[in-house]
């Protein structure tokens, strides 16, 4: 079942340039960007979550944008995430080049850089880019998107266009019941439904969908879909380097956010050490979302400073007793004894990117352990990430990687 509701923009644009009276100048420049004489863009205004789950969104509507019959613009990236009013183009995050060889049959695509240059010279012929916003929301309306704004408000004509919005079942198995949330979601974004809301004289399909999208699930089942995003070769080279001098390594990652009862993580700590303690190997690559200097934040977005609590140090302060740790920082000091602790400075402007190198970093090592889910740590995307990774790499044949995934648990 879709709920939808509409309002109109506020500042509506009035002065538009019937793109149809400069028909033979626009064709010539949706040519040169598009291969055909109009283009049809699919815009990620703002795409929902944090990095691992923003980015197997992005791959949905990708996809989402082939089957339409649209062309992606690449999203910018900055702290984690992705959207088109962002600091940091695409390839900041991503091996852009490899990525979209792999997936040319799937959809065409734009980077936002062209795309921004197509705007300009529609423009300066006189054929202002028609669009409309449109809202992809799950079944509780999100907060996150309304607060939001659009940076490319006042480059197109919205004239006639109301902006929509879609709330649809947000489910991880859809069953028959729900019908074909594929369709659902092609039904939603397709030219009928644009021209059925369109209150003008037609003249084709809207040029630029803008979008904005905050559901948690995945609607399209292709497997080249699921496949990650390859992070781009600079932070692939940082990370090579930090596997190197660590080899052979253990890497642990700790969602430590909403773990409830909040007194198991002490004993998880110790469980933790006690496998760690049986491999050969001495040295540890922790990835987690607590803060390690005082009156820092959480790492993850989600962990609020006032859910941290005594057992949160505890039980890092009993990984730092008992383990040769190595974690990444930005020149930051750690409150704990030398002999415990390595520090890995990263410069960045971005401290997002701290993240995927810490990620990428564990692909590489020798052993990965993360919190059993509901006991020891909260469930991630992350962690889901690295294991993809490893299990891919075990049956590819790579035998530096021994233990793909174990988890650890309360001591038994």
């Amino acid at each position: 079942m879709v709920k939808y509701s509409y309002s109109w923009p506020i500042n509506e644009q009035i002065n538009k340039t019937h793109i149809n009276s400069n028909e033979d100048a626009y064709k010539h420049i949706d040519q040169k960007y598009c291969g055909r004489n109009k283009c049809r863009f699919l815009l990620p205004v703002v795409v929902g979550e944090q990095e691992s789950k923003a980015q197997m969104h992005f791959r949905q509507l990708a996809f989402l944008a082939g089957k339409i019959g649209r062309t992606i613009v690449l999203p910018n990236v900055h702290h984690s995430h992705m959207g088109a009013c962002l600091s940091h183009p695409f390839s900041f995050y991503y091996d852009q080049k490899r990525w979209l060889k792999s997936t040319k049959k799937h959809f065409d695509w734009i980077t936002m850089n062209d795309f921004q240059t197509w705007i300009n010279e529609r423009q300066t012929v006189g054929a202002q880019p028609t669009g409309q916003e449109i809202y992809i929301e799950g079944s509780q309306k999100s907060g996150y998107l309304y607060k939001q704004k659009n940076c490319f408000q006042s480059l197109f004509d919205f004239t006639n266009r109301p902006i929509v919005s879609y709330q649809l079942a947000d489910i991880s198995h859809p069953v028959k019941k729900d019908g074909n949330i594929t369709q659902t979601m092609m039904t939603l974004l397709s030219d009928e439904a644009r021209e059925y809301e369109y209150l003008g004289k037609s003249d084709g399909p809207v040029d630029v969908i803008n979008l904005f999208y905050d559901r948690r699930f995945k609607f399209i089942n292709d497997p080249a879909a699921q496949v990650p995003i390859p992070y781009s070769s600079d932070l692939v080279h940082i990370a090579n380097e930090i596997s190197s001098d660590l080899k052979s390594f253990t890497a642990v990652h700790w969602r430590m956010e909403r773990v409830q009862p909040v007194s198991n993580l002490v004993q998880c700590a110790q469980d933790l050490v006690q496998r760690i303690k049986k491999l050969n190997t001495s040295n540890v690559f922790l990835l987690t979302d607590y803060p390690h200097t005082a009156g820092a934040k959480p790492e993850s977005s989600s962990f609020h400073p006032n859910q941290l609590r005594p057992a949160h140090h505890r039980a890092i302060r009993y990984l730092y007793e008992h383990l040769n740790v190595t974690l990444t920082a930005i020149d930051r000091s750690i409150p704990y004894a030398k002999k415990n602790w390595n520090v890995v400075p990263i410069r960045t402007n971005d401290t997002s990117t701290i993240g995927i190198i810490d990620k990428l970093v564990a692909m590489k090592a020798q052993y990965f352990f993360a919190g059993k889910p509901g006991v020891c740590a909260k469930s991630s995307s992350f962690t889901g990430t690295i294991s993809f990774h490893r299990h891919n790499a075990v049956r590819q044949g790579d035998k530096d990687i021994i233990v793909p995934l174990e988890t650890f648990d309360l001591p038994r």
